[in-house]
């Protein structure tokens, strides 16, 4: 009987310890490739939340957004909450972002990042919203399109959630 209750206390003790830890979770975060910007150009990230087909409900989605450097610095970041059927737009002016003049260069890139779903269990699920992403290359004067990258890359990023007490 004392080797029930000791084992019993052991595995409460363990269970304690371990609902206390930080839980590692991977969060779904995508990267365009490398754009170069110069002087009198803005950079355009847009995000599309295509929703879903009547008679059903689509879902917000939020995603945080940033623009990095080549040598993984933010540039700029921003949270973005996109309704179904809407979209939203996040950007980067090299003038009064980047302070670039005549003859300057800067390569970046654009980052979504779709937060991870908690349930009070502390079981994680897939984010279950999409987003369609562009970048937008366009001249700050006449508001013109350079050129638009629409394939970006789901790259492995881990975030780390810790149980807060009851």
């Amino acid at each position: 009987m004392l080797k029930y209750l000791h084992l019993t206390c052991l595995l409460t003790l363990s269970a304690f310890a371990l609902s206390a830890q930080a839980i590692p979770v991977s969060e779904a975060v995508q990267t365009s490739g490398m754009i170069g910007i110069a002087d009198a150009q803005t950079a355009q990230l847009n995000l599309l939340n295509p929703g879903v087909l009547a008679p059903a409900v689509g879902e917000i989605c939020t995603a945080a957004v940033s623009f990095v450097d080549a040598s993984g610095a933010v540039l700029k970041s921003a949270t973005l909450v996109v309704a179904p059927g809407k979209s939203m737009s996040f950007s980067l002016r090299s003038d009064t972002d980047l302070n670039l003049v005549a003859g300057d260069r800067r390569e970046i890139r654009a980052t979504i990042a779709i937060p991870v779903i908690v349930t009070p269990t502390a079981i994680v699920s897939a984010p279950s919203c999409k987003l369609i992403p562009t970048l937008e290359m366009l001249d700050t004067v006449s508001g013109r399109t350079l050129v638009i990258l629409g394939h970006v890359e789901t790259v492995p990023s881990i975030v780390t959630l810790t149980p807060q007490p009851n």
